[in-house]
Parts: C-alpha cells; structure tokens; sequence
C-alpha cells in the first residue's frame, strides 16, 4: 500500500540508507512502499548499496551447539512420543500402584452416627 512521500525528511531518509537500515526498516519507519522507496533513491539521489557485507545482519544467538545430553533427551523424546499406551506402561520406572482403602474399625456409637449423617444426605 503507498503512502504519502511528501512527508518523508529526506535528511533523516539519507542517514537511515547510509547506515544500510534494511529497506523493509526504513519502508516500516515512513510507511511507505518498496517500490516508493526505490523511486526516492533514483530521484535523490542515494547511492545504490550494492556491498553485501555492509548490509544490516540483525543479531545471531548466542546459543552455542546443543550438548550431548540435549540431543539424547530430544532423541528419547521422539521415540518415546511414537509408544502405544501398553509400551508406555511396561516401560515405565515408577509402576503405577492400586488404590486400596483400608477398613477402619469404628465403634458402636460412632457408627450410628455415621449412619445417620448419610441418611440424612440421601434425602
């Protein structure tokens, strides 16, 4: 979508190219066009930028190789993701354990009124 080249400070447009700001950035800061922008460099005129190594490199990580241990656990990952439920649960280290509830014991009293709470509820 074009936008309005009239408004452009062409001091600040200058800068912005001779510091090889990418086209997509300097297009974002003035809302203009790529094409609109080629237009301004041929009727300025700027200089074409032609340099590769003086274009803009944004920023790579500093994240060096992944280590031993990342790539076991990305590798088990998948082929633990590939397991059918039973092969998931004959391979698991902890087994899952039954529930039981234990009997407990409660006295004549006690009982009663245990019985007479969940009559009460049933209502």
């Amino acid at each position: 979508m074009a936008g309005n080249t009239a408004a452009i400070d062409f001091a600040t447009l200058r800068i912005q190219w001779d510091s090889h700001s990418s086209m997509a950035a300097i297009c974002t800061h003035w809302t203009i066009s790529r094409d609109q922008l080629i237009r301004l460099r041929d009727v300025l005129p700027l200089p074409k930028r032609h340099d590769r190594s003086l274009r803009f490199k944004p920023k790579r990580s500093d994240r060096s190789d992944p280590s031993e241990d990342e790539i076991w656990n990305k590798l088990v990952f998948r082929i633990q993701a590939n397991w059918t439920e039973e092969q998931e649960l004959a391979r698991r280290v902890t087994k899952p354990q039954a529930f039981t509830i234990r009997t407990v014991e409660t006295p004549d009293h006690m009982r009663h009124f245990l019985d007479d709470v969940n009559r009460q509820e049933e209502r």
